[in-house]
């Protein structure tokens, strides 16, 4: 009876990972602090995902070869010598309107980034990715039901998210 509950538990905890795969081996993962990262499910030498993007990622769009990311780094918005309360930290970064881009070129776990917006379409320019590779997907619905109130989820920059075509994510 143990092995079977111990096998169930383990199928569930495979199927719902593989639930957020974003290609090869990338998916989302949220953490404890409010935030979704991208993760390269390759574990490192100690045995741990490897966080290929950290803080926030408000959007995202993805292909078999690019995964393109907008970001809000929290420790970029807020100074630790600030002495915030979580609560006056996180109002802090929901309000703020500092992002940054990121492009991943999957077959080859190339990382590009941080860039300003401006950095980041001469990259995509250079990288010749298409045109129709678009950042929409929005992480409002992943893991936090709403949880999260950014300034960018409600008013979302449509030189570089196709706010027409915007998908939610897959919940867990």
């Amino acid at each position: 009876m143990k092995r079977i509950i111990i096998l169930a538990l383990l199928s569930i905890t495979i199927i719902s990972c593989n639930d957020n795969l974003i290609g090869k081996n990338y998916e989302l993962d949220y953490n404890p602090n409010e935030e979704i990262n991208l993760i390269n499910k390759q574990k490192s030498e100690n045995g741990y995902d490897v966080i290929s993007i950290s803080g926030h990622i408000l959007f995202y769009g993805h292909s078999n070869e690019y995964i393109i990311v907008i970001q809000k780094p929290q420790d970029s918005i807020y100074n630790f010598k600030e002495n915030l309360n979580h609560d006056q930290m996180m109002k802090k970064v929901f309000e703020s309107n500092f992002i940054q881009f990121w492009i991943l070129e999957i077959k080859k776990d190339r990382l590009f980034g941080p860039f300003q917006k401006s950095e980041y379409l001469e990259k995509r320019k250079e990288l010749g990715i298409p045109d129709n590779l678009k950042i929409n997907y929005s992480t409002k619905e992943f893991y936090l039901k709403d949880q999260r109130n950014d300034i960018q989820y409600i008013n979302p920059d449509s030189d570089v998210v196709d706010i027409k075509n915007l998908k939610g994510n897959m919940s867990k």
